[in-house]
């Protein structure tokens, strides 16, 4: 049964009707809403604060007082604090702001979860008489919002959930758990033992690491680097004695491996690491620095790296330069010397464009690419075996060397390559041993080298 067409027409108006009241009533005010200014809840200045005080309900109090430019843990315990943690805190403070206010005076707080509340976050600020608090109730029953108010106002505010969670902490959350305080640019010596055997590695003016115990040999920069770098980001999992009696129990009376390292400013560290400490994975490890009672659960990154031993921290290239920190060099091949300088000049647009010049025993402009590719070429032969005692030179083919390569680039540095029965040998500055390379890559280089 067909309607007619007026009652189409009318149920049209009232559809849109209904739309237009919704859009007047609803997003209006929606749209008021949110252009309105949101109200700061506390006055808190982040630089001029001088203490913090967090009260769970039925938990752990924590006081965190300011000490010098950082932080320290005043309570439950005294230990530095993490100076970015509590930081965070502070921003999350200073910036507490008001979705809505539910009612300028309630008259049974319990029902928001405000009496008692479920946390009290309270700052102490320079110039201020009294600490500034807020506290903290139950979720909005969506759970997007938590009810909040401030003592001094009787006022029932809904604050953003994840600005409460700001302060759900534990005291080892705010507690500075970097174990040895060290960057990795200043580092200027490491000494390693342990079970894969002992060693140790010097930091030249030029930054380059080499080994200087149990001989003198080049370190890979890469792998090195990435050794110091977990040593700068290593972390306490977790503190499992602050005052430890016996460190038998945590296998630190004779800790499996020991590092020191000496810093730029002349100041040691030395971390020591015991027994494993369990976990799923069976990696964790008990740790100290030593002459600290501290006894520390650590992960097991580092210690997986220390296991590949000595080796895995040598240059296994032949040298490691860059392109664009090379300077100059000089060759010698075929009973020729030649030498190669790098300029920079600007290109029709303006942009500096590098350009390589052979100067002696003639001046030629040569193509970058074909220098830059030699280069290149130098960093990817790669050393297939050391001899840490090596015979007489000649048992290399290094008496007569058939290329020598001197390089400056952030210091000098040099490689000579000689063949012998078939195999391609080398040695280089700053190192006792003799590499055997991977010939093929070695006659390449040969090759590019001799035809610059």
């Amino acid at each position: 049964m067909r309607l007619p067409e007026f009652w189409k027409t009318g149920a049209a108006i009232l559809v849109l009707g209904g739309l237009g009241a919704y859009i007047f009533f609803v997003e209006r005010k929606r749209e008021d809403r949110e252009d309105k200014p949101k109200e700061k809840i506390l006055a808190v200045e982040k630089a001029k604060a001088k203490e913090i005080h967090l009260a769970p309900a039925g938990g752990e109090a924590i006081r965190v007082v300011k000490e010098g430019e950082g932080w320290r843990l005043a309570a439950p315990m005294s230990a530095p604090a993490d100076t970015s943690a509590v930081d965070s805190m502070l921003t999350s403070l200073e910036g507490l702001e008001a979705d809505e206010v539910v009612v300028e005076k309630a008259p049974r707080l319990a029902e928001y979860g405000l009496e008692p509340p479920k946390r009290t976050v309270s700052v102490t600020v320079e110039g201020k008489p009294e600490p500034l608090a807020v506290l903290f109730g139950e979720k909005t029953p969506d759970g997007g919002g938590v009810y909040a108010k401030i003592p001094s106002s009787p006022r029932v505010y809904v604050v953003a959930a994840w600005t409460e969670g700001s302060f759900d902490k534990k005291p080892f959350d705010l507690r500075d758990r970097d174990l040895l305080k060290v960057k990795r640019d200043d580092a200027r010596t490491l000494a390693v033992t342990g079970p894969e055997g002992s060693y140790a590695l010097a930091r030249s003016e030029g930054g380059e690491w080499a080994f200087t115990e149990p001989l003198a040999t080049r370190a890979g920069r890469w792998s090195l680097d990435a050794v110091l770098g977990t040593l700068e980001s290593l972390r306490m999992e977790s503190v499992v004695a602050e005052e430890a009696k016996d460190l038998r129990v945590f296998g630190l009376d004779r800790p499996t491996r020991t590092l020191h390292l000496v810093l730029k400013d002349g100041t040691a560290r030395t971390l020591e690491i015991g027994g494993p400490a369990g976990g799923k994975d069976g990696k964790k490890h008990y740790a100290r620095e030593k002459g600290s009672s501290l006894v520390a659960v650590i992960p097991g990154t580092l210690v997986t790296d220390l296991a590949k031993g000595m080796g895995e921290l040598r240059a296994k290239r032949l040298l490691e330069v860059a392109t664009y920190e090379t300077d100059s060099f000089e060759v010698a091949a075929g009973g020729a010397k030649k030498t190669f300088a790098k300029s920079t000049a600007k290109d029709k647009d303006g942009f500096d464009k590098t350009q390589w010049k052979r100067t002696a025993p003639d001046a030629k402009d040569l193509e970058t690419s074909a220098v830059e590719d030699a280069l290149f070429k130098l960093g990817g032969v790669e050393v297939q075996e050391f001899v840490d005692k090596p015979k007489e030179p000649s048992a290399y083919g290094l008496d007569a060397p058939a290329l020598r390569i001197a390089i400056k680039a952030k210091g000098e540095s040099w490689a000579e390559l000689g063949r012998k029965d078939g195999a391609v040998y080398a040695r280089r500055s700053n190192d006792q041993a003799v590499l055997k390379l991977d010939p093929a890559k070695a006659e390449e280089l040969i090759k590019a080298f001799e035809g610059l």
